[in-house]
């Protein structure tokens, strides 16, 4: 038997038909899912009888319904199906999607299963439609069935695609673009290519992706983002769905901002929108049975809309934000530099903060600056933190983008936030240090007779070098010079050095107290790089720094220079002794280098210096570079001595054990 749709076969062929291969799969396919298929499968076959190759769209759907034959391919330009598709684009298919064959096959067969509901039993017919005859559709009487409801969908005498093109990755990234939503959105439905189900997770972000359920007026929405991984081909859109999954209208979300890259589409189902019309939505003109007639509700949900997107975006942006800010830093070097040591660092997390907190609330400030434009803003972000008016930078960047009102309280927030976790980490820092300089004024000054260098302040400053600079590292402490050195090419070139071997020399085995290497380079008066060294020589506090004391740390200095591998013009020496006092042949010595402005020097040879220091220079040295702190924090150092001295019951070697071993603990954990 035939159906006549009552027009020419040159009409067919200029009304639109895609003559995309790809699009035509996806229309048959979209059938299936519209016939309430769970399973859809996509399948190309060789014709083992001599024809062209054959593909097949098989689906467990409802089947096509014989008694409804004339209203569905019995009409041309019009589709049953248009008010229930559940297609996301903007114009429905009219009746179209069953000519889309003819873009690569020579004719296409259905062979459905539906059920018949007066005869309450499954029929069983098939349908032929032929490019050589597109104004007729064919069709046999339908029998009774035991088989299930689906349609099987066979394209036949396939031409201009092979099956290469099925399985590359070019037609696999197609389908995830066009079903991955209605993959996601129904997790039971199923649809495989060639007897593998297309996994549609690479393509979505699940982790920003999410379905919230809301109650607006007694009516329940089931609000669903996706949030895709890559750009799709639509504008991004909320879709609002009845309760039978059918589309009934859509609006452009407010989120196209090409610089956030926030690729999205929103999913709204509800029976509220059983009865309204993509006017209705788009305009909030409803009449809707409700407090207000509805328009309150489209208000209250499309609110609650533009909260999930913007919090799915605010995470999205943090990730982002955390990625451009590591290729300020490691690639384009348009971020400050700032120094090693604690100070430094808190600066440098700072500026990382609220430069996150910017380009999060407005990326728009960052899109496209050349590297200069990058460096000179990041300059004046940080010359701005350092000062007073750090809470101007608001006023600043409300006068270049304009920010929303929750967007400027959460960039005062943000503002104030990191100034007060440095302020909270800075005293926490502070008397940390503290703390253990007052647990060596005790060591050396109360317990002088059970203090000694190496159970005691050799540990301390072991783990405490900081002392003798910021910006260095430490490379050994009472070892070997051999390990020293290995210790030394492996912080300064990043790896072990095979040749790093010592010269013969009588005194290979010393050991240095501490030695530390500059971390940094520092330029000379020839704006060279030079790399900075220190060895300190501790002494318990019972002991003098006297010429013997001088001339042990004077072999080290000369040992130093016989070392090829320690030599260089490029490298600067600095040899310290440290005790409680210094005898007159020390004091003259200051006087001998006294004009050089240098405190404590008492040689030089070369690039080599030596200094004599007493411990109270050192704790003197402390308080000078860290009184700015103290000034500004109000520091209650008083408060923390007593602390102390109240846990000091008897002085004995016990106490200076005690001692030590919690300065070590604590700065071990501090590390961490």
């Amino acid at each position: 038997m035939r159906i006549a749709l009552g027009l020419k076969n040159q009409s067919i062929e200029t009304s639109g038909i895609t003559k995309d291969y790809r699009e035509a799969i996806c229309e048959y396919i979209w059938n299936g899912f519209e016939a309430n298929a769970k399973q859809v499968y996509l399948e190309w076959n060789h014709n083992a009888l001599g024809g062209g190759d054959i593909v097949s769209i098989i689906d467990n759907g409802e089947g096509i319904n014989y008694y409804d034959l004339d209203n569905t391919f019995g009409t041309f330009l019009a589709s049953q199906k248009n008010s229930l598709s559940l297609k996301a684009k903007s114009k429905a298919n009219k009746g179209k999607g069953r000519f889309s064959f003819i873009c690569f096959a020579s004719d296409v067969l259905w062979k459905t299963t539906f059920y018949d509901e007066k005869a309450k039993v499954n029929k069983y017919y098939e349908l032929t439609l032929s490019d050589s005859s597109k104004e007729f559709v064919d069709y046999t009487e339908p029998v009774e069935t035991q088989k299930h409801t689906g349609t099987t969908t066979t394209l036949r005498n396939v031409y201009g695609v092979s099956p290469e093109d099925f399985k590359s990755d070019e037609f696999k990234n197609y389908l995830l673009e066009e079903f991955s939503w209605y993959l996601y959105l129904n997790k039971d439905v199923k649809l495989y290519i060639d007897n593998v189900p297309l996994d549609y997770s690479a393509y979505i972000n699940d982790t920003l992706s999410k379905e919230v359920t809301v109650d607006i007026y007694g009516h329940s929405f089931k609000i669903n983002l996706i949030v895709w991984s890559a750009k799709i081909r639509e504008k991004f859109c909320c879709y609002y769905l009845n309760e039978n999954s059918a589309i009934k209208g859509k609006d452009t979300t407010s989120f196209n901002r090409n610089t956030v890259e926030f690729y999205h589409s929103v999913f709204v189902k509800s029976n509220f929108f059983n009865n309204l019309n993509l006017e209705d939505i788009v305009s909030d003109q409803t009449t809707i049975n409700a407090p207000d007639n509805g328009n309150e509700i489209l208000k209250s949900l499309k609110k609650k809309v533009q909260d999930i997107i913007s919090d799915a975006i605010d995470k999205h942006m943090a990730d982002k934000a955390d990625d451009e800010i590591n290729k300020m830093i490691n690639e384009r070097k348009t971020f400050p530099v700032f120094p090693d040591g604690t100070y430094g660092q808190y600066r440098k997390n700072d500026l990382k903060n609220i430069t996150k907190a910017l380009y999060s609330a407005e990326p728009k400030i960052f899109y496209k600056l050349r590297p200069v434009q990058e460096k000179s803003l990041l300059a004046f972000l940080n010359l701005l933190l350092s000062t007073e008016e750090r809470e101007e930078i608001l006023q600043i960047v409300t006068d270049i983008v304009d920010l929303s009102d929750e967007q400027r309280k959460e960039f005062t927030r943000i503002l104030r936030k990191t100034s007060l976790e440095n302020i909270i980490e800075t005293i926490s820092f502070i008397e940390n240090r503290y703390r253990v300089i007052e647990t060596l004024k005790i060591l050396i000054y109360d317990l002088t007779k059970f203090t000694n260098e190496r159970d005691h302040i050799q540990k301390i400053i072991e783990q405490n070098y900081w002392l003798f600079g910021e910006k260095y590292s430490l490379v050994s402490a009472d070892k070997p010079m051999q390990t020293a050195l290995e210790k030394y090419t492996n912080i300064l070139y990043g790896e072990n050095n095979v040749n790093a071997t010592l010269c013969d020399d009588k005194e290979n085995e010393r050991r240095m107290d501490i030695f530390i290497c500059g971390s940094h380079n520092k330029l000379n008066s020839f704006d060279n790089a030079v790399e900075e060294n220190i060895v300190v020589e501790l002494k318990a506090p019972k002991v003098k720094l006297s010429k013997e004391v001088y001339r042990q740390i004077e072999d080290y200095m000369l040992y130093i220079r016989r070392q090829p591998n320690f030599n260089s013009q490029y490298r600067k020496w600095k040899f310290i002794a440290v005790c409680t006092e210094v005898d007159d042949d020390i004091k003259e010595r200051y006087e001998t280098f006294k004009d050089k402005g240098k405190p404590g020097l008492v040689n030089i040879n070369g690039d080599c210096e030596i200094y004599a220091y007493t411990w109270d220079d050192v704790f003197r040295l402390f308080d000078i570079n860290h009184s700015f702190c103290l000034d500004k924090l109000k520091y209650n150092r008083d408060k923390l001595i007593k602390e102390i001295e109240e846990n000091i019951t008897t002085k004995d070697r016990k106490l200076a054990n005690s001692l030590t071993s919690e300065i070590v603990n604590n700065s071990e954990n501090s590390q961490v």
